[in-house]
């Protein structure tokens, strides 16, 4: 209590002795704001060690220079600025774009089709020809096409499938434009002497209930040589899988959401192999089949079974404004 009544007398003497000064100039620190300043700093800086007298001489404002610190004050202000009116017309459009879900709901469908419509409408002329104009498009130019096509046509499989009128009979790779051939993998691509020599020869069942496909496979598409490559029979199950499937789903179109699998025996290269899929169920946009490549038996011989799959096919949500930008042919 002596250090205390010490520090009080000393600093209130000597904050008694400042002139009289204005509002707006620098105040002296008031004796209240003293103490709370003095007695809020860390422990470590108020030890009885800190708080000791000063030495003799020494003035209480040079032994506590915290204390001397000024404060500034200003009664001199300026008014705020009035806010500006707020536009009608402005802060009603905020209100309707910002704040109703509505409008956003109608923004993001006008960007989708916009976008739909911009990246579909230069392939509206995808699917050119019709089922029975693929079927005259092609014409054999080498002995080895010469011979494949006729092998196939005489071939007593085809003409079983040919004279049963629940099968409809196209090559599909050749409905697609020349246009956009060189640019599909099956249609351009794989589409020449020594890989896949003839377009494929399809029949497809009424309603997406089946689909048999008869093709020969080259030399040049191995992995390992003399064999056919896996990822190229993986394909053909995919493009048939789907194709057999589409027109069993609402708008005739889907994609492939699963794809499985299960190699059973080699595939010689250089040889003619059977594509046979079937639509196993369907629930509203989705599709289930299965299929299996199998090798082209002569007359009184047993197909071998190559490779076996089955496949999920999902109609997408804007099937039905695909299908009017591209027609299903």
């Amino acid at each position: 209590m002596f250090i205390y009544g010490r520090i009080h007398r000393s600093v209130v003497g000597a904050t008694t002795r400042f002139p009289t000064i204005s509002s707006s100039s620098v105040l002296p620190l008031s004796p209240p704001i003293i103490y709370k300043r003095l007695f809020s700093t860390p422990p470590s800086s108020t030890s009885s060690k800190y708080l000791h007298r000063p030495p003799a001489g020494v003035s209480v404002s040079h032994a506590f220079p915290t204390l001397n610190v000024p404060r500034l004050y200003s009664t001199a202000g300026k008014a705020a600025p009035p806010l500006p009116a707020p536009n009608k017309i402005s802060s009603r459009f905020q209100e309707t774009f910002y704040f109703k879900p509505s409008t956003w709901l109608l923004f993001a469908i006008s960007s989708a089709i916009v976008g739909a419509a911009a990246v579909l409408m230069p392939t509206a002329d995808f699917i050119f020809h019709t089922d029975e104009e693929s079927l005259r498009v092609f014409q054999p130019t080498t002995p080895k096409q010469v011979e494949v096509e006729e092998y196939i046509n005489n071939h007593p499989l085809t003409k079983s499938l040919r004279s049963n009128p629940e099968f409809t009979e196209s090559r599909p790779t050749l409905k697609v434009h020349e246009n956009y051939r060189n640019a599909s993998l099956t249609s351009g691509v794989l589409a020449s002497p020594r890989k896949i020599e003839v377009p494929p020869f399809v029949w497809q069942e009424d309603g997406g209930k089946s689909l048999v496909s008869v093709l020969h496979l080259g030399n040049e598409l191995c992995g390992y040589p003399g064999l056919i490559h896996g990822g190229l029979l993986a394909t053909l199950l995919d493009e048939g899988l789907a194709r057999c499937s589409f027109p069993a789903l609402p708008n005739k179109i889907g994609m492939t959401a699963n794809l499985t699998i299960n190699y059973r025996k080699p595939s010689p290269a250089g040889s003619f192999v059977v594509l046979k899929a079937k639509t196993v169920k369907v629930e509203g946009r989705k599709a289930w089949v299965e299929g299996h490549i199998e090798t082209l038996a002569k007359q009184g011989e047993e197909p071998v079974v190559l490779v076996e799959a089955s496949a999920l096919m999902v109609e997408p949500k804007q099937a039905k404004m695909f299908r009017s930008l591209i027609p299903v042919k």
